[in-house]
């Protein structure tokens, strides 16, 4: 496919729709996205509405909102939102933006409420999100024609596996069909049983492009070199990619331990894992760690005894966020019994330890990956076939840009 012309596009817009081709070739010929995907302010705005306005986000789990009334207000992709366990026991998502004037009803916070109610004005919406109340100003509109006029615009609502993903695009296909490939790595574990573990929010800066952190995550190549010792249990060169399909929002694959039974220990990858292994898994997943990228914001970790999940929003070309407000970014799926554990405090606190480490080895690497992006010398170079997850998040990428390019009426 021809690059589209980008003619009345800001110059570094132009420069990354216009060089798209070598990063979806495939290998051995594919290359990294040109660095001004990375660090421009106006590729991130476009990016903004290519990527983040027409895909689906998670933004939470369903045992954040166990009853009616229960709701976490965000703000995603810039955009202020409402999800809320509705009267009727069903998950919504809608508009947080006060139909008045547009001043957020509720604003990153959680808790439990039968009415919303905007505290600039005091115009109250139901849990549906109609309008109830509006002081005043019924004495020149009547109440039923406010109502009509007054609803806080729904946004996209569907929950996969127990996570709750919203997506401002009404006319994107449903999400479970595109993560069907996902389903084997589901097998085994307890779904119905399982607990959803949400650690306590760590705040940190994260100074780089959203893209350099999901990269880092999905590519095995760097982690003998970034992660020795911690990592040879899990070793790179045995890493299987699945196969990737334009339909697909998953892009995964599975490293083989050195032995059954390992998962992320304060010593890294290790055996045997910090909970106990879930003894209703294969073979081979008892055997192995699994990577799961949901572009564009989650991530999830398939070890033998738990599932981990993370999601990350930026805030800029060079920014992101990780947690939040009172709500959390991440957490960890166990069985009930392994949650129930006497001194399951203390395996957690040794897993997070072993996090913080793999962590602490990325940091540094990112934040030069991002300083390198800014250089007149900032590479176009070509990828290795330990990097195949790159090769296929590229293309992911590139089809929403071009979507966007299309939108806009270039090419």
């Amino acid at each position: 496919m021809s690059a589209p012309s980008a003619t009345h596009l800001h110059p570094d817009v132009q420069a990354v729709l216009s060089n798209l081709d070598p990063a979806t070739r495939d290998l051995p010929d594919a290359r990294v996205l040109p660095p001004q995907a990375y660090c421009s302010d106006a590729f991130f705005e476009f990016e903004r509405e290519a990527v983040f306005m027409h895909s689906w986000l998670c933004v939470g789990r369903v045992e954040q909102l166990p009853a009616a009334g229960d709701y976490i207000a965000l703000t995603v992709a810039g955009e202020s939102i409402l999800v809320v366990r509705d009267t009727g026991g069903g998950v919504r998502a809608m508009s947080a933006l006060c139909r008045h004037r547009g001043h957020p009803v509720a604003q990153n916070c959680s808790g439990n409420a039968k009415r919303f109610t905007c505290p600039y004005h005091r115009w109250t919406y139901d849990l549906e999100g109609r309008l109830v109340g509006a002081p005043h100003i019924v004495r020149q509109v009547p109440i039923e024609t406010l109502k009509q006029e007054a609803t806080l615009p729904p946004v996209r609502c569907e929950v996969w596996q127990g996570f709750v993903f919203v997506n401002f695009d009404d006319g994107a296909p449903p999400l479970a069909p595109t993560l069907s490939k996902l389903d084997p790595y589901f097998d085994g574990y307890p779904m119905h049983d399982m607990v959803a573990v949400l650690p306590r929010p760590q705040e940190a800066p994260v100074p780089w492009n959203w893209k350099i952190l999901l990269e880092n995550y999905i590519e095995p190549y760097h982690t003998e070199f970034v992660h020795p010792v911690i990592h040879d249990f899990a070793p790179s060169t045995g890493v299987v990619f699945d196969p990737w399909h334009p339909d697909d929002n998953a892009i995964s694959r599975g490293v083989p331990f050195l032995a059954e039974g390992g998962g992320l220990t304060e010593a890294g990858w290790a055996a045997p894992a910090s909970f106990p292994v879930i003894p209703t898994l294969s073979d081979r997943q008892k055997r192995q760690v699994a990577f799961c990228l949901l572009p564009p914001t989650m991530n999830l970790i398939f070890t033998p005894d738990m599932i981990c999940w993370g999601v990350t929003y930026p805030e800029s070309a060079t920014s992101l966020r990780v947690s939040g407000g009172l709500f959390t970014h991440g957490g960890w799926l166990v069985p009930r019994a392994t949650a129930e554990l006497p001194d399951f405090d203390e395996r957690a606190a040794r897993l997070m330890e072993g996090s913080r480490q793999l962590g602490e080895q990325d940091t540094g690497v990112n934040v030069a990956m991002q300083a390198a992006k800014r250089s007149r010398h900032a590479p176009h170079g070509r990828l290795c076939y330990l990097e195949e997850t790159l090769s296929q998040f590229n293309k992911w990428l590139s089809a929403k840009y071009r979507a966007q390019a299309a939108r806009s009426g270039i090419g």
